[in-house]
């Protein structure tokens, strides 16, 4: 299943949205950046099974957008629809959040990076929708071919899907929306306003809201090079730090093991690439540092 070239993008926001919009410019697989009526705007694409998780975090980029986050926004399609069916898929329309990309090497952004996550965090405490999902160790699978690839990769996995199952049945955990994907890319920073937006919300979902910030810092290479980071996020969110303390070591763990997962399952599917190979090897090595800190 492939999302629409760029000109089956323009009809469908025309048919749609009953615009005259500009060039599709792709910004990535199913993405498109395009200018209607000198707005600027983001064309996204998901396919069919996803509409209903794309639509709960259209909702929540709303109410946190009516917070003073920007977060894409979406626009209504004619009909008042948040999306349209189009080419084995849905299309939503959403309100591009100017700026550039934070920086995971620039310390400064890293603490715009963690307060904005935090404070993101802290506007959703009271959203709810049905058809975010839940974050749940026990879906992840344990078993597999790729799995096998490294030997330390399997025990890692079942190893921590079974600690943070513990930490979510015995600790006090804080709760509440995630965005899911809280990589440098995804936050906007415009110089000209000094304000931090938060896009890409298509993969929110429910759970530990440390899962995000365990996101975050491995998105920034790890907790090593992510100072200043997580400090940002505790003051801007409504985490106590002592569960920091406990459960991030775990959830960090956790995450690591499962992109390692995931690089292996590419290498699989593929028969093996040099640059998997190499990203497997970093994600081992980070493994080793932050089990042994267990």
């Amino acid at each position: 299943m492939a999302a629409p070239a760029a000109e089956q993008m323009r009809t469908t926001l025309r048919r749609s949205w009953q615009c005259n919009p500009g060039p599709c410019i792709p910004l990535g697989r199913d993405a498109w950046h395009v200018e209607i009526n000198n707005g600027q705007f983001v064309g996204k694409w998901v396919p069919m099974h996803r509409r209903s998780g794309l639509e709960a975090g259209l909702c929540a980029a709303e109410h946190v957008d009516a917070f003073g986050v920007g977060a894409g926004t979406p626009v209504r399609a004619a009909d008042g629809a948040l999306t349209v069916a189009a080419e084995d898929g849905a299309v939503a329309l959403l309100h591009l959040v100017p700026g550039r990309p934070l920086r995971a090497a620039d310390p400064l952004d890293r603490q715009w990076w963690g307060d904005t996550l935090g404070h993101a965090h802290r506007t959703l405490r009271q959203f709810t929708h049905p058809h975010l999902v839940k974050f749940d160790p026990a879906a992840v699978p344990h078993q597999g071919p790729h799995l096998d690839l490294e030997p330390w990769l399997g025990p890692a996995v079942r190893h921590t899907v079974a600690a943070v199952r513990r930490i979510m049945v015995t600790d006090q955990l804080t709760y509440g929306v995630l965005h899911n994907d809280p990589q440098a890319a995804h936050f906007r920073l415009d110089p000209s306003t000094g304000a931090v937006g938060l896009v890409g919300w298509s993969g929110a979902g429910t759970g530990p809201l440390l899962a995000d910030l365990a996101a975050a810092v491995l998105a920034a290479g790890g907790p090593a090079a992510a100072d200043g980071l997580a400090d940002a996020y505790l003051r801007a969110s409504r985490v106590p730090p002592d569960e920091c303390e406990a459960a991030l070591p775990a959830l960090l763990c956790l995450r690591t093991a499962l992109d390692a997962a995931g690089v292996a399952e590419r290498i699989h599917a593929d028969g093996g690439r040099l640059g998997d190979h190499a990203e497997l090897s970093r994600l081992a090595g980070l493994y080793t540092q932050l089990s042994d800190a267990l």
